[in-house]
Protein backbone atom coordinates (compact mmCIF):
# COMPACT_ATOMS: atom_id res chain seq x y z
CA UNK A 1 0.00 0.00 0.00
CA UNK A 2 1.17 2.74 -1.04
CA UNK A 3 1.04 6.56 1.10
CA UNK A 4 -0.51 8.45 -1.64
CA UNK A 5 -3.11 5.99 -1.65
CA UNK A 6 -3.63 5.96 1.96
CA UNK A 7 -4.17 9.30 2.12
CA UNK A 8 -6.47 9.61 -1.19
CA UNK A 9 -8.54 7.13 0.20
CA UNK A 10 -8.81 9.02 3.61
CA UNK A 11 -9.30 11.94 1.70
CA UNK A 12 -12.10 10.38 -0.20
CA UNK A 13 -13.57 8.93 2.92
CA UNK A 14 -13.54 12.27 4.22
CA UNK A 15 -14.96 14.43 1.47
CA UNK A 16 -17.54 11.68 1.63
CA UNK A 17 -18.23 12.13 5.03
CA UNK A 18 -18.63 15.69 4.85
CA UNK A 19 -20.82 15.63 2.37
CA UNK A 20 -23.04 12.74 3.79
CA UNK A 21 -22.92 14.96 6.55
CA UNK A 22 -23.58 18.25 4.73
CA UNK A 23 -26.70 16.63 3.21
CA UNK A 24 -28.14 14.41 6.36
CA UNK A 25 -26.68 15.57 9.50
CA UNK A 26 -26.47 19.46 9.20
CA UNK A 27 -29.44 20.73 8.11
CA UNK A 28 -31.70 19.01 11.05
CA UNK A 29 -28.84 20.65 13.30
CA UNK A 30 -28.88 24.18 11.35
CA UNK A 31 -32.67 23.77 11.56
CA UNK A 32 -32.19 22.83 15.39
CA UNK A 33 -30.09 25.86 15.71
CA UNK A 34 -31.93 28.62 13.76
CA UNK A 35 -35.36 27.90 15.50
CA UNK A 36 -33.56 27.81 18.76
CA UNK A 37 -32.37 31.52 17.85
CA UNK A 38 -35.42 32.34 16.45
CA UNK A 39 -37.07 31.45 19.90
CA UNK A 40 -34.67 33.05 22.10
CA UNK A 41 -35.25 36.38 19.46
CA UNK A 42 -38.79 36.28 19.53
CA UNK A 43 -38.34 35.69 23.39
CA UNK A 44 -35.85 39.01 23.75
CA UNK A 45 -38.01 40.93 21.82
CA UNK A 46 -41.56 39.52 23.98
CA UNK A 47 -39.60 40.10 26.80
CA UNK A 48 -38.77 43.96 25.67
CA UNK A 49 -42.20 44.88 25.24
CA UNK A 50 -43.15 42.86 28.59
CA UNK A 51 -40.55 45.56 30.42
CA UNK A 52 -41.92 48.16 28.09
CA UNK A 53 -45.62 47.12 29.14
CA UNK A 54 -44.54 46.90 32.64
CA UNK A 55 -42.91 50.43 32.51
CA UNK A 56 -45.98 51.79 31.19
CA UNK A 57 -48.35 49.91 33.87
CA UNK A 58 -45.94 51.22 36.95
CA UNK A 59 -46.03 54.44 35.72
CA UNK A 60 -49.48 54.25 35.49
CA UNK A 61 -49.59 52.57 38.93
CA UNK A 62 -48.01 55.38 40.19
CA UNK A 63 -50.39 57.80 39.07
CA UNK A 64 -53.47 56.18 40.19
CA UNK A 65 -51.70 56.03 43.66
CA UNK A 66 -50.95 59.81 43.70
CA UNK A 67 -54.61 60.60 42.23
CA UNK A 68 -55.93 58.06 45.06
CA UNK A 69 -54.14 59.66 47.65
CA UNK A 70 -55.34 63.22 46.65
CA UNK A 71 -58.91 62.17 46.30
CA UNK A 72 -58.33 60.94 49.61
CA UNK A 73 -57.07 63.50 50.67
CA UNK A 74 -59.99 65.71 50.14
CA UNK A 75 -62.27 62.81 51.06
CA UNK A 76 -60.54 63.69 54.78
CA UNK A 77 -60.79 67.21 54.18
CA UNK A 78 -64.37 67.16 53.80
CA UNK A 79 -65.21 64.59 56.39
CA UNK A 80 -63.26 66.63 58.89
CA UNK A 81 -65.29 69.94 57.59
CA UNK A 82 -68.14 68.42 57.29
CA UNK A 83 -67.48 67.02 61.09
CA UNK A 84 -66.61 70.62 62.19
CA UNK A 85 -69.82 71.80 61.01
CA UNK A 86 -71.91 69.31 62.83
CA UNK A 87 -70.51 69.93 65.76
CA UNK A 88 -70.88 73.45 65.60
CA UNK A 89 -74.31 73.13 64.92
CA UNK A 90 -74.96 70.84 67.90
CA UNK A 91 -73.03 73.24 70.01
CA UNK A 92 -75.61 76.01 68.50
CA UNK A 93 -78.37 73.79 69.42
CA UNK A 94 -77.20 72.50 72.71
CA UNK A 95 -77.27 76.60 73.32
CA UNK A 96 -80.86 76.94 72.20
CA UNK A 97 -81.99 74.31 74.10
CA UNK A 98 -80.17 75.27 77.21
CA UNK A 99 -81.71 79.08 76.69
CA UNK A 100 -85.07 77.59 76.31
CA UNK A 101 -84.58 75.40 79.67
CA UNK A 102 -83.36 78.23 81.37
CA UNK A 103 -86.33 80.61 80.54
CA UNK A 104 -88.79 77.84 81.33
CA UNK A 105 -87.32 77.63 84.50
CA UNK A 106 -87.01 81.14 84.96
CA UNK A 107 -90.84 81.38 84.31
CA UNK A 108 -92.03 78.28 86.43
CA UNK A 109 -89.37 79.65 89.05
CA UNK A 110 -91.52 82.95 88.75
CA UNK A 111 -95.21 81.40 88.60
CA UNK A 112 -94.20 79.56 91.94
CA UNK A 113 -93.26 82.51 93.85
CA UNK A 114 -96.06 84.29 92.83
CA UNK A 115 -98.40 81.40 94.04
CA UNK A 116 -95.89 81.59 97.18
CA UNK A 117 -96.71 85.47 97.73
CA UNK A 118 -100.32 85.01 97.24
CA UNK A 119 -100.66 81.85 99.40
CA UNK A 120 -98.41 84.65 102.00
CA UNK A 121 -100.94 87.09 101.33
CA UNK A 122 -103.53 84.56 102.11
CA UNK A 123 -102.10 83.51 105.00
CA UNK A 124 -101.27 86.85 106.64
CA UNK A 125 -104.53 87.80 105.92
CA UNK A 126 -106.17 84.82 107.41
CA UNK A 127 -103.52 85.53 110.67
CA UNK A 128 -104.26 89.45 110.46
CA UNK A 129 -108.00 88.64 110.65
CA UNK A 130 -107.82 85.99 113.44
CA UNK A 131 -105.48 88.21 115.39
CA UNK A 132 -107.60 91.18 115.22
CA UNK A 133 -110.54 89.02 116.12
CA UNK A 134 -109.18 87.77 119.53
CA UNK A 135 -107.73 91.04 120.25
CA UNK A 136 -111.28 92.67 119.56
CA UNK A 137 -112.68 90.00 121.66
CA UNK A 138 -110.57 90.22 124.59
CA UNK A 139 -110.76 94.23 124.45
CA UNK A 140 -114.00 94.91 124.25
CA UNK A 141 -116.82 94.04 126.93
CA UNK A 142 -119.60 91.88 125.57
CA UNK A 143 -122.36 94.37 125.88
CA UNK A 144 -120.47 97.55 124.70
CA UNK A 145 -119.46 98.45 121.10
CA UNK A 146 -121.21 94.61 119.76
CA UNK A 147 -122.53 96.57 116.93
CA UNK A 148 -119.25 97.98 116.26
CA UNK A 149 -117.55 94.51 116.78
CA UNK A 150 -119.76 92.54 114.14
CA UNK A 151 -119.22 95.73 111.52
CA UNK A 152 -115.45 94.95 111.82
CA UNK A 153 -115.57 90.88 112.02
CA UNK A 154 -117.83 91.35 108.82
CA UNK A 155 -115.88 93.20 106.87
CA UNK A 156 -112.76 91.27 107.41
CA UNK A 157 -114.55 88.25 106.77
CA UNK A 158 -115.14 89.53 103.20
CA UNK A 159 -111.84 90.81 103.22
CA UNK A 160 -110.93 87.72 103.57
CA UNK A 161 -113.44 86.35 100.76
CA UNK A 162 -111.70 88.50 98.09
CA UNK A 163 -108.04 87.65 98.51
Amino acid sequence: MNLNATIFGQAISFVLFVWFCMKYIWPPIILAIETRQKKIEDTLIFSKKVEQEYLIMQKKMNQMIKDSRKKASSILNEANQQKLFILEEARNAAIQETKKIFLDSKLKIDLEVEHARQDLKKEIVDLSVLMAEKIIKKNIQEGKNKFFVNNVVASLSEIKKLI
